[in-house]
């Protein structure tokens, strides 16, 4: 069977001919490279805190589901969705801290896909990973500083693509969850 279809494939790409797309096909094989190919960020988390008697192993594995949800979601926001560009970015800066939100908002290029979203049809996440030390302060998470790195092949009509992240964020907990209140990133396409 599987070489039947390689024949048929080899037989169309060499005809010459333009086929036309197969609706059912195109979805099931996008829906089964979109299953395979899902955001795996590991994180590894460390906590710190001055009260007496701090527990800091009950307090990392308290404070990582918030932390991997809000790093997973930026991930997917900054480099897993280029349609966010055509939204200005509003849910990515939206995960920004007030005073720092403008700057973000002048670098994205160096924060997520950037203006290169345009040309990006997808991405294919690879390797994530970041460790975060959180400070706790009054039995409460109150900040974090977290080192992040995300590897990706972005996917356009010219062809494929390394896309990458090496990032430091200072996040800060509130009413509304982490926030970025700092941070030192750059992106690019090179290892």
């Amino acid at each position: 069977m599987l070489l039947a279809a390689l024949a048929l494939l080899a037989a169309a790409c060499s005809s010459g001919k333009k086929q036309p797309p197969a609706a059912a096909t195109t979805a099931s094989t996008t829906a089964t490279t979109q299953a395979v190919r899902t955001l795996a960020l590991k994180l590894t988390t460390t906590a710190t805190g001055p009260e007496r008697n701090f527990n800091a192993r009950k307090a990392a594995q308290q404070a990582s589901p918030s932390v991997q949800k809000f790093l997973d979601r930026y991930l997917t926001l900054a480099f897993l969705q280029p349609s966010q560009a055509k939204s200005g970015w509003r849910s990515l800066l939206a995960m920004f801290d007030d005073p720092v939100r403008v700057r973000a908002g002048k670098q994205l290029d160096s924060l997520s896909l950037g203006r290169a979203a345009a040309q990006v049809t997808a991405v294919q996440p690879g390797p994530a990973r970041a460790r975060a030390v959180v400070l706790y302060e009054g039995g409460r998470a109150a900040a974090a500083t977290v080192q992040l790195s995300f590897d990706g092949t972005a996917d356009s009509p010219r062809g494929s693509g390394p896309v990458r992240l090496r990032a430091v964020l200072q996040l800060v907990y509130g009413k509304s969850g982490w926030r970025i209140a700092a941070y030192e990133s750059r992106t690019g396409g090179g290892s």
